[in-house]
Protein backbone atom coordinates (compact mmCIF):
# COMPACT_ATOMS: atom_id res chain seq x y z
CA UNK A 1 0.00 0.00 0.00
CA UNK A 2 1.45 3.34 -0.76
CA UNK A 3 1.95 5.95 1.74
CA UNK A 4 -0.48 8.92 1.67
CA UNK A 5 0.93 11.81 0.41
CA UNK A 6 1.09 13.71 3.46
CA UNK A 7 2.87 11.13 5.72
CA UNK A 8 5.66 11.27 2.70
CA UNK A 9 5.98 14.74 2.96
CA UNK A 10 6.74 14.48 6.58
CA UNK A 11 9.22 12.26 6.14
CA UNK A 12 10.83 14.05 3.63
CA UNK A 13 10.83 17.13 6.12
CA UNK A 14 12.12 14.92 9.02
CA UNK A 15 14.77 14.29 6.51
CA UNK A 16 15.22 17.91 5.77
CA UNK A 17 15.85 18.59 9.13
CA UNK A 18 17.64 15.98 10.17
CA UNK A 19 20.59 17.45 7.11
CA UNK A 20 20.33 20.37 8.11
CA UNK A 21 20.39 20.69 11.78
CA UNK A 22 21.91 17.21 12.56
CA UNK A 23 24.34 16.95 9.62
CA UNK A 24 22.91 13.53 8.65
CA UNK A 25 22.34 11.68 5.35
CA UNK A 26 19.62 12.89 3.89
CA UNK A 27 18.06 9.50 3.63
CA UNK A 28 17.58 9.15 7.20
CA UNK A 29 14.98 10.69 9.84
CA UNK A 30 16.48 12.13 12.55
CA UNK A 31 14.31 9.31 15.11
CA UNK A 32 16.56 7.12 12.92
CA UNK A 33 19.97 9.05 13.37
CA UNK A 34 19.32 9.62 17.14
CA UNK A 35 18.60 5.53 17.28
CA UNK A 36 21.88 4.96 15.57
CA UNK A 37 23.65 7.12 17.50
CA UNK A 38 22.49 5.68 20.92
CA UNK A 39 22.99 2.33 19.96
CA UNK A 40 26.73 2.55 18.40
CA UNK A 41 27.95 5.48 20.55
CA UNK A 42 26.50 4.93 24.12
CA UNK A 43 26.35 8.50 24.65
CA UNK A 44 23.98 10.55 27.28
CA UNK A 45 22.96 13.04 24.65
CA UNK A 46 21.97 10.54 22.27
CA UNK A 47 20.43 8.11 24.50
CA UNK A 48 18.31 11.14 26.14
CA UNK A 49 17.31 12.45 22.66
CA UNK A 50 16.22 8.62 22.15
CA UNK A 51 14.15 8.43 25.22
CA UNK A 52 12.29 11.67 24.45
CA UNK A 53 11.60 10.28 20.75
CA UNK A 54 10.40 7.18 22.20
CA UNK A 55 8.22 8.94 24.40
CA UNK A 56 6.48 10.99 22.09
CA UNK A 57 6.22 8.30 20.18
CA UNK A 58 4.64 6.08 22.70
CA UNK A 59 2.71 3.49 20.31
CA UNK A 60 5.77 2.57 18.61
CA UNK A 61 7.71 0.44 20.78
CA UNK A 62 11.72 1.11 20.12
CA UNK A 63 10.43 3.92 17.80
CA UNK A 64 14.34 5.01 17.03
CA UNK A 65 15.53 1.42 16.99
CA UNK A 66 12.94 0.69 14.40
CA UNK A 67 13.67 3.89 12.07
CA UNK A 68 17.16 2.66 11.81
CA UNK A 69 16.26 0.79 8.88
CA UNK A 70 14.58 2.28 5.99
CA UNK A 71 10.89 1.09 4.91
CA UNK A 72 13.56 -1.11 2.21
CA UNK A 73 15.65 -2.78 4.79
CA UNK A 74 12.61 -3.81 6.91
CA UNK A 75 10.67 -5.42 3.93
CA UNK A 76 13.87 -7.84 3.08
CA UNK A 77 13.17 -9.24 6.85
CA UNK A 78 9.84 -9.82 6.29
Amino acid sequence: MRKSYLRRVLIAFDQLLNVVFLNGSEHQTISGRVGYKALTTGKKRWCCAEKIINTLFFLDKDHCKSSIYSPKEKDKDK
